[in-house]
């Protein structure tokens, strides 16, 4: 599905979760979240979140849902994919250091807002547990 990090990521279970704080205009909207997972959520204005998602008290990924990402990639540049998370159509960015992963992906909403997942420096079980969550976007 997305996998351009790891394609074990569908081996991870989770629970269904929606994310808090949602509404004005923002989509109702879960992930699958493995065990440990927690997030944490910082209202940017009314139309706008930041939300982060933490194992074990360390920052693993983070999303801006909101309608004015800082990440906004061109179609057509060598570097870019076009893909799609739960049914949306999204365009990802990925750079690899050594066994360091790192992504930015753009997800255009049902509703007049984005979702931008950023991470960075990823590895191993983090990495694949990041993707999994990606992955496992739901809109309502």
């Amino acid at each position: 599905m997305l996998a351009a990090c790891a394609d074990d990521a569908d081996e991870i279970e989770g629970t269904r979760t929606p994310l808090p704080d949602t509404g004005n205009g923002l989509p109702s909207v879960s992930f699958s979240m493995p065990e440990g997972v927690t997030i944490s959520e910082r209202k940017i204005d009314a139309g706008a979140r930041l939300y982060n998602f933490s194992l074990g008290g360390r920052p693993i990924l983070g999303l801006y849902l909101g309608p004015d990402p800082s990440f906004n990639p061109t179609d057509g540049e060598p570097e870019v994919q076009i893909e799609f998370v739960g049914g949306l159509p999204a365009k990802t960015v990925t750079a690899r250091v050594g066994d360091q992963w790192s992504r930015d992906m753009l997800v255009q909403s049902r509703a007049p807002v984005f979702y931008h997942f950023f991470y960075r420096n990823l590895r191993d079980g983090d990495l694949l547990i990041a993707d999994h969550i990606i992955g496992s976007l739901h809109e309502q």
